[in-house]
């Protein structure tokens, strides 16, 4: 889960940083927001929820991953409404940062699949 989270802040920094050199720094602004909302959520839940646990029965560690994800879609949308009340955010590259680290994600399980 560590290589996930690391490429997922690499492909933050990557967007952020050709959004700035395109666009410039508000735009990279919106992007590095719409990045975080991602990478946030997920490392949280990779920390407090992706540890193994010998211990817990199969039903455990299915209501765990349950709680967890629902954490995650709370803080991401939680995240969002914080977002939304900044001046001057561009919704477009908002979006192209969150989806961006989200693709990084999907683009492991392929991988390794």
């Amino acid at each position: 889960m560590g290589w996930i989270l690391r490429m997922q802040l690499l492909a933050v920094a990557l967007i952020t940083l050709v959004v700035w050199a395109v666009w410039g720094w508000m735009p990279a602004r919106s992007a590095f927001l719409g990045g975080m909302t991602a990478f946030l959520p997920n490392a949280y839940f990779a920390v407090k929820f992706g540890s193994p646990d010998s211990t817990r029965t199969a039903k455990d560690i299915v209501k765990r991953f349950y709680y967890g994800e629902t954490i995650k879609l709370i803080t991401t949308a939680v995240l969002f409404v914080f977002i939304f009340q900044l001046p001057d955010i561009m919704f477009a590259p908002l979006f192209t940062g969150f989806g961006s680290v989200l693709a990084v994600f999907w683009f492991a399980l392929l991988a390794r699949g």
